[in-house]
């Protein structure tokens, strides 16, 4: 199962070249090359991103994929036995709640940083709030979840991913139509998901959000995701109409903030004027995308009855989408995918942890086009998929793929179809991942006690198939622990 030299050989029918050029030419991908700079023009790579995602890669549909049952939190004591408190100052995000302190921790062994909200056992909602928080993890690539829960005699400790990038506030009226574009359509994805399951935020701000990283990233995640899980604010039956229509007005909101650079209610200079037209007057800069205006002018509309639904505000900001020059962003992961060795579920569950440690925009990218590609929405790819991908680069580039070959290195439950961390583990840059520096902090993360990495130590961090995971590694090494020198070989053979 760890290799495929069980499975039977590549059918020379099922070979799929495309081409536009000689075979023996080389596809022009620089090294240094940004693949999301279509997508975010002002996108500059991190040298190291401080946020980390313990929570495997999102996948559209549970049932049909590796990972089919979600692990519960477990609450854990001693926090500051694993990490260390920088400092005794919040990060850039403000916490509105009056008792909850937001701070900053960095595990004591991989360096690691970790945003922690601290709960007083003695409230009296916190327990229920614990509760609600284990039963209902988030699952989506624009939401930080909460990862891990400690506790003391005093306080309950809530681990979620740290974005070094700050707060949106500090990009208000920066951004030009395209930018504001992007951040908006992430935002409505993660907004969106919340009411797929039933729940309604209805308390978002520009602080919110916060971007991966500092380094110009137009890259965000919902960070406030506690709030959610108050008896008031928990998953409801059936939220009303105008629950779910208050998320969409505080979307155009924040989307409307980052191009003006104001609200509405804040350049009106003629009370009696706004009275009169019952509506925000909304000013725009000349040269605004007519697509922009109509779009936070259907979700600033103030009766709720008229206003746009969260369903049309994704369909609006598909068509919309930032991808006149779509296919320059698929080559080169799709490159690194007609290249990549055979993997195995081990590789696939480490390049999963390494690339949400240490590049989430990556991530984020590999997701789009993985969602993009699957059409039936079924968290899967097929043949088919995968071909149309390749197809739409044709004119571009010259990348040469055997598709039946490609699924005999990735489909590594033979199931005839791709998941996500699977797409994902084939398409990554594994140059600038698999750095010594990278390699040390994961394992250093991943080991236990004993300097070893188990199944037992890494499903505290992760969400993994236990029974493959272990039947893999004994495949491979023969064994059910690894040391860091069996770590590093097995991932530098994918080199």
């Amino acid at each position: 199962m760890g290799s495929c030299s069980t499975k039977k050989k590549a059918n020379k029918q099922e070979e799929v070249v495309v081409t536009t050029k000689g075979q023996d030419d080389k596809p022009k991908i620089e090294k240094k090359q940004q693949i999301a700079q279509i997508l975010a023009p002002n996108l500059a790579k991190t040298a190291q991103s401080d946020a980390v995602n313990e929570s495997s890669i999102s996948n559209r549909s549970p049932n049909k994929v590796l990972d089919n049952q979600i692990q519960q939190i477990q609450i854990r004591s001693g926090l500051f036995r694993v990490y260390t408190l920088l400092g005794s100052k919040p990060d850039s995000y403000i916490e509105k709640l009056e008792e909850n302190q937001i701070k900053l921790v960095q595990h004591n062994v991989s360096g690691i940083k970790k945003r922690v909200e601290t709960i007083n056992k003695f409230d009296t909602q916190s327990e229920n709030l614990i509760k609600n928080i284990q039963k209902n993890r988030l699952q989506n690539e624009y939401i930080c979840p909460i990862t891990n829960i400690y506790e003391d005699t005093e306080n309950y400790y809530l681990l979620s991913d740290y974005c070094s990038g700050g707060s949106l506030s500090t990009l208000n009226g920066c951004l030009n139509d395209s930018q504001v574009m992007i951040l908006l359509n992430q935002m409505v994805n993660s907004i969106s998901y919340l009411h797929s399951k039933k729940i309604v935020h209805g308390r978002l701000s520009m602080d919110s959000f916060h971007l991966l990283s500092d380094m110009n990233s137009l890259f965000c995640k919902l960070i406030d995701v506690t709030c959610l899980f108050y008896e008031n604010q928990s998953v409801k039956i059936e939220p009303s109409f105008e629950n779910y229509s208050e998320d969409v007005y505080a979307l155009g909101m924040i989307g409307y903030q980052l191009l003006i650079g104001q609200m509405p209610y804040q350049i009106k200079n003629n009370k009696q004027l706004e009275d009169k037209q019952d509506k925000p007057l909304l000013y725009f800069k000349e040269g605004t995308s007519h697509s922009l205006k109509r779009i936070l002018i259907k979700m600033l509309e103030k009766n709720t009855s008229e206003r746009i639904i969260m369903d049309d505000v994704k369909k609006s900001l598909s068509k919309n989408d930032q991808r006149n020059n779509y296919s320059d962003v698929l080559i080169k992961p799709l490159y690194f995918l007609s290249k990549c060795k055979p993997r195995n579920y081990i590789h696939v569950v480490f390049l999963a942890f390494m690339l949400n440690q240490f590049n989430q925009e990556e991530v984020c990218i590999l997701q789009k086009i993985f969602n993009d590609a699957d059409l039936d929405q079924d968290g899967l790819l097929k043949k088919e998929d995968i071909l149309r991908l390749y197809k739409s680069i044709v004119e571009y580039e010259n990348i040469i793929v055997d598709i039946q070959y490609l699924f005999q290195k990735l489909d590594i439950t033979n199931k005839g179809s791709i998941d996500i961390k699977e797409f994902i583990s084939g398409a990554l840059n594994l140059e600038d991942l698999l750095t010594q520096t990278y390699l040390e902090t994961c394992f250093k993360y991943l080991q236990n006690q004993r300097g070893q990495i188990t199944c037992q130590s890494v499903k505290k961090h992760m969400d993994i198939n236990q029974q493959l995971f272990v039947q893999t590694l004994e495949e491979i090494k023969g064994q059910h622990k690894l040391n860091y020198h069996d770590f590093i070989d097995i991932m530098r053979e994918l080199l």
